[in-house]
C-alpha cells in the first residue's frame, strides 16, 4: 500500500534523493499513469506533472488530498474537479533556467548569433557591429518571482528593467513596475517584451495586437510564458512584414509546434520546444520542496505548505 506516490519520468531519481518517508507510510513511483500495476485508490498524496492528469485518474484516487505539481504553472489543471485537495506548485523554482533562457534570446538576436554561424560557415570574414544589452530597455510583463530573478540578472547587464503588473506597484531588480493599462505604452519603447505572465482567460491575448503593433521596429518579443498569452496571429504578421526585429519563443497556442507551423521557418524567429523549466538539475531542483512539503503535510499539526496554492 503506498499513500505518497510520485508520477514523472524522474520519479525514482526523486525518491532517491528524498532519502526518507514520514512514518508509517509508503512511497511509489512511476514513469507515467499508465504503468502497468499501480494502484491509486489509497493514494493521498501525489507529486506530478499536471499535464499528465485528468478527472478520470482523479476519481481513482478518492483519498487524495494533497497535490504537489513539478511545474510553477497550473492552466492544465483549469477544469478539473480539485474539491478538498490541497494544490503546491514549483513557483519560482525553475526561475534560473528561465532566466537564462531570456538572455539566450536576447543575446542571440543583439549578436547576431545567426549571422555568425552563417559567416563562419562560409568562411566570410566581415565585420558586424553588434547591439549593447547594456542601456537597453527589458519590459517584462509579469512581476512574479522568476521576473524578480530576471530583472537582478537584466540589472548585472546594466539594462533598464521596467516591469508590468496587474497586483504589484514594486519589485526587486525593477527600475519601475507600471499597471496593464500602461502595457502598449510601455511596449512602445522596449527593447525586449519578455513574456512571463501566466495564463488564464483573463491573460488570453494579453500581449495584444495593439501591444505588438506599439514595438518599435528593432525590438524582440520574447515568449517564455504561455502561447496563449500571446496573440500568434498578430506576432505572424509583424514579423513577416519585419515591423519588429523578432522573436524568441519556448512556448505556442499549439504543443508540439506543428512541422508546417510559419515560426519554424522564419529568419527572424528563434524556436524552442517548451524548454524554458527545465535543466539537467531538475531533480536536484525540485527534490527540496517536495521533502520539505512531505515533511510538513505529514506533521501533527500539518504546517503550511512551500508554494501552496490552494485551500490557502
Amino acid at each position: 500500500m503506498s499513500e505518497i506516490l510520485i508520477v514523472a519520468p524522474f520519479a525514482a531519481q526523486i525518491a532517491a534523493r528524498i532519502g526518507f518517508v514520514p512514518a508509517g507510510l509508503g512511497l511509489a513511483t512511476a514513469e507515467s499513469f499508465e504503468q502497468t500495476g499501480l494502484k491509486l485508490s489509497e493514494v493521498r498524496a501525489l507529486i506530478t506533472m499536471p499535464q499528465m492528469l485528468d478527472q478520470a485518474l482523479l476519481e481513482r484516487m478518492p483519498k487524495l488530498e494533497w497535490l504537489q505539481t513539478l511545474t510553477a504553472g497550473i492552466d492544465p489543471l483549469a477544469g478539473l474537479d480539485l474539491s478538498g485537495i490541497a494544490l503546491s506548485t514549483m513557483g519560482g523554482v525553475y526561475a534560473p533556467q528561465m532566466s537564462e533562457l531570456a538572455f539566450l534570446y536576447m543575446l542571440a538576436f543583439a549578436r547576431d548569433v545567426r549571422g555568425i554561424l552563417a559567416r563562419q560557415a562560409a568562411a566570410e570574414w566581415r565585420i558586424s557591429p553588434p547591439h549593447l544589452l547594456a542601456g537597453a530597455h527589458a519590459v517584462i510583463v509579469g512581476v512574479g518571482r522568476i521576473a524578480e530573478v530576471l530583472a537582478r540578472r537584466c540589472q548585472a547587464f546594466d539594462m533598464r528593467v521596467t516591469g508590468v503588473s496587474g497586483s504589484r506597484q514594486e519589485a526587486p531588480g525593477f527600475n519601475q513596475v507600471v499597471p496593464l493599462d500602461r502595457l502598449s505604452a510601455t511596449a512602445g519603447s522596449a527593447d525586449y517584451l519578455i513574456v512571463l505572465a501566466p495564463y488564464s482567460p483573463r491573460n488570453h491575448h494579453l500581449v495584444s495586437r495593439a501591444v505588438i503593433g506599439a514595438l518599435p521596429s528593432t525590438a524582440v518579443l520574447i515568449n517564455i510564458a504561455r502561447g496563449p498569452v500571446v496573440d500568434e496571429g498578430a506576432l505572424i504578421e509583424a514579423l513577416s512584414e519585419k515591423r519588429i526585429a523578432g522573436a524568441g519563443l519556448d512556448v505556442f497556442v499549439q504543443e508540439p509546434l506543428p512541422p508546417d507551423h510559419p515560426f519554424w521557418r522564419m529568419p527572424n524567429v528563434i524556436v524552442t520546444p517548451h524548454i524554458g523549466g527545465w535543466s539537467t538539475r531538475l531533480v536536484e531542483q525540485t527534490t527540496p520542496v517536495i521533502a520539505e512539503n512531505l515533511g510538513r503535510w505529514f506533521a501533527s499539526p500539518r504546517r503550511p505548505l512551500i508554494n501552496q496554492a490552494f485551500p490557502s
